[in-house]
């Protein structure tokens, strides 16, 4: 996975999620989540994320078809077959998501970046470029990271 670039091309990251943005995240239903940053990032990233869910509900439901079940003794029960199989792929589901939203900002990191700068914030550390001149190459330069994004993308109005 090539690493995140800002727009004189230097490796950067992309901003990390707080407690409460990872939060509205997980629940993953946009008319719940009140930061606008983030139901915009969900759309960027929804495609992504419920294949990684899907995905990771089939290996659950694989594993305790395979790896789990036979050596229990519900193999001719209603709950060896439905109740806990259900509840284990929502497990390994929401495992899969947690442990990629990472992988995925990353991946769509171009579209995230437009975003955060829509907002006038660094979309490296999520700081405020507000009020930042640009440089001569036209580059707003984050003070807490460093990272230079190109002043015209910069908003300063905050979608």
């Amino acid at each position: 996975m090539p690493m995140p670039r800002d727009d004189r091309d230097q490796p950067c990251s992309v901003a990390r999620l707080t407690n409460r943005q990872l939060a509205w995240r997980a629940l993953g239903i946009r008319s719940l989540t009140k930061d606008s940053l983030i139901k915009q990032e969900q759309l960027v990233t929804f495609s992504t994320e419920v294949f990684v869910a899907i995905a990771g509900g089939v290996i659950g439901w694989v594993v305790w078809v395979f790896a789990i079940l036979p050596f229990t003794g519900l193999k001719n029960t209603y709950t060896g077959h439905l109740i806990i199989p259900f509840f284990f792929c929502i497990v390994v589901s929401s495992l899969a998501w947690f442990f990629s939203l990472s992988w995925i900002r990353t991946r769509k990191s171009k579209q995230i970046a437009q975003l955060h700068l829509d907002h006038g914030l660094c979309p490296s550390c999520a700081y405020a470029l507000d009020g930042l001149d640009p440089q001569q190459d036209g580059c707003v330069v984050c003070p807490e990271c460093n990272a230079a994004w190109n002043a015209i993308r910069v908003s300063t109005t905050h979608a």
